[in-house]
């Protein structure tokens, strides 16, 4: 199967080799030395040891952000290696660096840039986020003798009949990690259809329930400019999909008859939409300004929409809102992250599309004891700790009743945050299998007296902690066996 793969991967590349090159030229495949497994001179060993931590974009980069806080935590002096495929992951990934940290493009997946790669990386452990199989890196991380974990790992319903399909190869990908870390039970089963070991398999929680939004220096300065300006309430609507932006215009527009200082902060998903929702906020004639624009001297237009034309501020933005509508549901695009909010204890609006976070949804669509939420002709909606809205014909009805019950909205925040710290809890197995594979090697340098170097030295000497066990599963991964 693999040179079956391999085959087909390098008749590919030979074919797409010359619009690889011609985008190198013109600066649209960033990193493309790095890919190929050539480093910068100071791309050298650490003396130790390191993590590599793989996510492919920016949503993945953010995911692994508390993970990769709670490494350092557990173990200082540890050296964190990232890699993303895409400019903005990469971009965040730049942010979350310490001394002796790296940020790198991923390698192709083939077999011998792979091997220089870990050859030059000579990482402990490989950590891969989210659905990022790749057959060579995953063979040659375990030949290298690293950790090998699938991390946050998940399977979305559009996927799960391509894997199930070809499960007769991905079978024998699926033998190398070490573990696989889950978002749920039911991406679990799907995982195990496909051929993982059913021993390795561990149905956890999402790493976006320990996610913290970034902070922003925005925020402050905003808060006060809309407080002086007497400007509010705010609808924050983060994530927006093509399409979206038409509702939530509309709404915005009928809801001024009744809160005449309205404001809307507004955040498409794609920053290469920004223009194209520019116009279209300009067309509408409701006045509009942009955060590129946007200085601690301006005084708002009240009404009017702030676009968010920014990367990475939209999490930290949330807290202004008096109500948050999380886009990409109200078309059929698979939903977006509503941690970020709940985070704020903002009351949460979305609509019927959360394919993407059906485990997230299905539990803050359960009854929070909030009471029942907008009633009426149309309003088709559903309330537990968020409000979900079946069209967009509710839209503006389930923003007028939130804007105008502020005792509502408390109730519904904080069962939104109350849900999401009930969730916190899915780093811990992780790290312990951390520390078995740190274990087996020499203590961390520059730590002796830490606790991380003595909880090594204790595992050196007697039972190693405990790893990835689940009583539904059985025992977790055997750590440091290479299958055949």
């Amino acid at each position: 199967m693999y040179f079956l793969y391999n085959l087909a991967l390098y008749f590919g590349l030979a074919l797409l080799s010359p619009w690889l090159a011609y985008r190198a030229l013109r600066g649209r495949l960033p990193g493309i030395a790095q890919r190929l497994g050539l480093f910068p001179g100071e791309a050298s060993p650490s003396e130790n040891p390191s993590v590599w931590v793989h996510a492919v974009s920016l949503g993945e980069v953010k995911a692994a952000t508390p993970l990769i806080d709670a490494i350092r935590n557990r173990f200082p002096g540890i050296r964190i290696v990232i890699t993303s495929s895409t400019m903005t992951g990469w971009k965040e990934a730049q942010q979350l660096l310490q001394p002796g940290d790296a940020v790198y493009f991923p390698p192709l997946d083939m077999g011998w840039i792979c091997r220089r790669f870990l050859r030059r990386l000579k990482p402990r452990a490989v950590l891969v986020i989210e659905t990022e199989l790749w057959p060579n890196l995953f063979r040659e991380a375990k030949r290298s003798g690293a950790l090998l974990l699938l991390v946050n790992g998940r399977i979305s319903d559009r996927a799960f009949p391509r894997y199930r399909a070809s499960r007769f190869f991905w079978r024998h990908v699926l033998k190398y990690p070490d573990g696989f870390v889950l978002q749920s039970a039911a991406d679990a089963e799907r995982f195990k259809t496909i051929g993982a070991p059913l021993d390795k398999v561990w149905a956890s929680q999402n790493l976006k329930f320990a996610a913290q939004p970034a902070s922003s220096p925005m925020v402050d300065a905003l808060r006060e400019t809309l407080e002086n300006s007497n400007a509010g309430p705010v609808i924050v609507a983060g994530s927006t999909m093509p399409g979206e932006e038409k509702y939530l215009l509309e709404a915005f527009t009928q809801l001024l008859d009744e809160f005449p200082r309205l404001w809307m902060i507004l955040a498409p998903r794609h920053p290469e939409r920004f223009v194209a929702v520019a116009d279209q906020l300009h067309a509408s004639g409701i006045p509009l300004q942009l955060r590129s624009q946007w200085s601690a001297q301006t005084t708002p237009s009240a009404p009017g929409v702030l676009l968010l034309d920014s990367i990475g501020e939209l999490g930290a933005i949330y807290q202004l809102a008096t109500v948050a509508y999380v886009g990409g549901t109200l078309v059929p695009t698979g939903g977006h992250n509503i941690l970020e909010p709940a985070y704020f204890a903002r009351p949460i609006v979305i609509g019927p599309h959360m394919e993407n976070f059906q485990e997230i949804a299905a539990s803050y669509l359960q009854d929070a004891g909030v009471a029942q939420g907008p009633e009426g002709p149309g309003m088709h909606t559903r309330t537990g700790a968020v409000i979900q809205i079946q069209d967009a014909t509710a839209l503006c009805g389930t923003l007028r009743f939130l804007l105008r019950n502020p005792e509502f909205r408390q109730r519904l925040g904080k069962s939104a945050c109350d849900l999401l710290q009930a969730n916190l809890g899915s780093i811990t197995p992780i790290l312990d299998e951390l520390e078995k594979v740190f274990a087996l090697h020499e203590p961390i340098q520059n730590h002796a007296d830490s606790p991380a170097s003595r909880n090594s030295a204790a595992g050196i000497a007697g039972t190693a902690p405990p790893g990835l066990t689940s009583p539904a599963n059985g025992p977790g991964p055997q750590i440091g066996t290479t299958p055949q």
